[in-house]
């Protein structure tokens, strides 16, 4: 059975493999994301489209794929890539990246213009003032994988820079190091299923691509980091893990005949009753994290369970929850959001006030909450 892709070229070899395993055939499109998403809005026919997370969620809120469906394969860092059999140039810093740069014959790296990389790196030239010194090097291709081939045939010392990802899936080339901190760009990358999609292989295989399952082959493959997810009947105990230990830290407890008797069946409570629950991944296989969106009415949702462990705080993971949170929820016409939360709870309290919820009264809150705040999503 074939399957349409219009994808990323840093997912290429690794949707293509987790295809074949399925027993599908993966074809289409991939390369540069800019260009993938023209190709994709002019309307070129597609089962699954992997791209940015935040392609995605402006995808998902205007009703092109199904925001239901929504999963990250995985963070890939922007790095840095010589021949194999090339000496390794240090790139730890920026003196150092600077020296091997200028020091390359010739520099790869994918179209400023519409690649994630490709933008990131033109940008990095700028900043370490080199840009008109290495501009006659300059070598650049539609895509990462392109610019990597045409490195490996290059006969002089070059340096490349484009996704791990695409680093690691061709021959002749090796992956030295992410750029350096101050310089660095890691990109998510998350799939979903077009709102398009004739092919009932689809949803099976984004769930199969961003699972557990393949967790070792998205890593190989040069995936990293956490990964939000759709949440299944088998990680309903570890979510009430999670959420009794957030609560623990808090001095606050869980209601399970109560509050979060929602959490006895988590796909009755939400996906069926027209919201949704996502789950975060840790890279090492733990459950770390949670949030829900539960239909109120037509019109209104609340955002439920939105816990994060203590050792998954302070990288970027819970806002990219409720980015997530809040894409489901436009993509499916909700005009308003509602939360309960404690006052203890403030890292969470700032998160919310900054992304525009505001305080309101006249609401009968849980037992363990003492404010209520809302979004117009309007």
């Amino acid at each position: 059975m074939k399957l349409q892709l219009v994808s990323a070229g840093a997912a290429q070899a690794l949707a293509q493999r987790v295809a074949a395993a399925c027993g599908l055939e993966a074809q289409g499109s991939f390369g540069a994301v800019g260009a993938m998403l023209e190709k994709f809005l002019a309307g070129e026919a597609c089962d699954v489209v992997i791209l940015s997370d935040a392609q995605i969620a402006g995808l998902a809120v205007e009703g092109r794929v199904d925001a239901g469906t929504c999963a990250d394969l995985g963070s890939v860092a922007t790095s840095i890539a010589v021949r194999i059999g090339d000496k390794v140039p240090p790139v730890g810093d920026e003196k150092a990246l600077r020296s091997a740069l200028l020091a390359a014959s010739a520099i790869y790296f994918p179209d400023p213009a519409k690649a994630t990389a490709g933008i990131h790196f033109a940008k990095v030239l700028d900043r370490l003032k080199i840009g008109d010194k290495v501009s006659g090097r300059v070598r650049t291709f539609p895509n990462g994988a392109t610019a990597m081939r045409a490195m490996a045939e290059d006969t002089g010392h070059p340096v490349g820079c484009t996704q791990a990802t695409e680093i690691l899936a061709t021959r002749g080339v090796r992956l030295v190091a992410p750029l350096p901190r101050g310089f660095d760009l890691d990109t998510v990358y998350t799939a979903a299923v077009s709102a398009g999609a004739v092919s009932p292989a689809a949803r099976d295989f984004v769930a199969a691509l961003c699972g557990d399952d393949a967790r070792g082959d998205r890593v190989a493959a040069g995936f990293e980091g956490y990964v939000i997810r759709p949440a299944t009947s088998l990680d309903a105990a570890a979510v009430r893990e999670v959420v009794d230990a957030v609560l623990s830290e808090y001095g606050l407890r869980a209601d399970p005949s109560g509050t979060d008797s929602d959490l006895r069946d988590i796909t009755a409570s939400y996906a069926k009753r027209g919201g949704a629950f996502d789950v975060v991944i840790a890279a090492d296989g733990d459950l770390v994290g949670c949030c829900g969106v539960h239909a109120l009415d037509e019109t209104t949702c609340e955002l439920r369970k939105m816990y994060l462990r203590q050792d998954a705080r302070g990288v970027g993971v819970g806002a990219r929850l409720l980015a997530r949170a809040l894409a489901f929820a436009r993509a499916r016409g909700f005009r308003r959001m509602e939360l309960e939360t404690a006052s203890v709870l403030k890292e969470a309290i700032a998160m919310y006030t900054g992304a525009g919820f505001v305080p309101f009264q006249g609401k009968r809150l849980a037992s363990r909450c003492d404010q209520a705040f809302a979004l117009d999503l309007a």
